[in-house]
């Protein structure tokens, strides 16, 4: 039993028309499906959809949605969380009425944020990356900002089963459920907020071509491009101009090989760890301040589904 991947994130904005021009055109996702409130985008893999974009009143995170392969286990993460303190259900384990159907829970973790377990999806047609092509493969890793951090990290470990990979110093910490080096993780802040979301390219030459196309369409590179310490993945960081929500492009995600055994390691933020290349702006206050973001209003309120 394990979660093998983020399935998607659904995020509210307030112009739904914005949105749209901005993650289909600019971002590279592509549309799948919609309705007056409600916009599904994929990427170039089998999930039903990456990203549900909602219209409401303020900017929130609605959802991130965590996958494991079958109903059986949907049930037994169901019961884990349940069982856990911190802990509190959304909805029961059932038929999902979202799209893609398939068999979920959602429930609120220790921080109040939303999140769903599910299996069984419909998968739906899609075509592969091509070579050159700015387009994102799928969704690699969510990070969070969490006011208590040894909480937050001990929660996700007890409940949901991750396994500390690394760490930034003592106020960021990556998890994984497996070999990828992290599906999660989370930094210490003044703030519950979301910190980004990373997509996945192709390879090291689909990443720079898709942070040219972001730079020559306008957008202000945040962060980047880089290699980080931990994880040895590739960074560029953008915002979403409407909601800045931060968004990063990324590759060549470390794997860990278990078999042989793995320590946690200890990164600082000198410029040799937070970039191995050397090749980003500085990481600064400025970048800091916009990645920790303001309190995501949808604590411990769960979003229409």
């Amino acid at each position: 039993m394990v979660i093998t991947h983020v399935r998607s994130v659904g995020i509210a904005v307030q112009d739904l028309r914005q949105a749209r021009e901005f993650y289909s055109r600019c971002w590279g996702l592509e549309e799948v499906d919609r309705d007056d409130e409600r916009l599904y985008l994929g990427a170039g893999c089998p999930e039903s959809y990456v990203l549900r974009l909602r219209e409401a009143a303020e900017p929130r995170v609605d959802a991130v949605s965590l996958a494991v392969d079958t109903a059986a286990e949907v049930e037994l993460y169901a019961e884990r969380v349940i069982a856990h303190g911190q802990a509190k259900l959304i909805d029961e384990p059932g038929p999902r009425q979202d799209r893609g159907a398939g068999y979920g829970f959602r429930f609120f973790d220790c921080d109040g944020r939303t999140v769903e377990i599910s299996a069984d999806l419909d998968l739906r047609p899609y075509r592969e990356v091509a070579e050159g092509e700015p387009r994102p493969r799928k969704i690699s890793h969510v990070v969070f900002n969490t006011q208590d951090l040894d909480r937050t990290r001990r929660f996700y470990e007890e409940a949901l089963g991750f396994k500390v990979s690394d760490w930034v110093e003592d106020f960021f910490c990556f998890l994984r459920t497996s070999g990828t080096h992290h599906l999660l993780a989370f930094a210490r802040s003044e703030r519950t907020s979301l910190n980004h979301v990373s997509f996945e390219m192709r390879g090291l030459d689909e990443f720079m071509r898709a942070t040219g196309a972001m730079m020559r369409q306008g957008h202000r590179l945040l962060w980047g491009p880089g290699r980080h310490g931990a994880g040895d993945n590739t960074f560029s960081y953008f915002q979403d101009p409407a909601t800045r929500y931060v968004l990063e492009y990324t590759t060549a995600l470390q794997v860990i090989d278990e078999e042989h055994g793995w320590t946690p390691k200890v990164y600082t933020t000198s410029p040799e760890d937070t970039d191995q290349w050397g090749t980003s702006n500085p990481f600064d206050e400025v970048i800091l301040q916009e990645m920790h973001g303001t309190t995501d209003p949808g604590l411990w309120t769960p979003a229409p589904w």
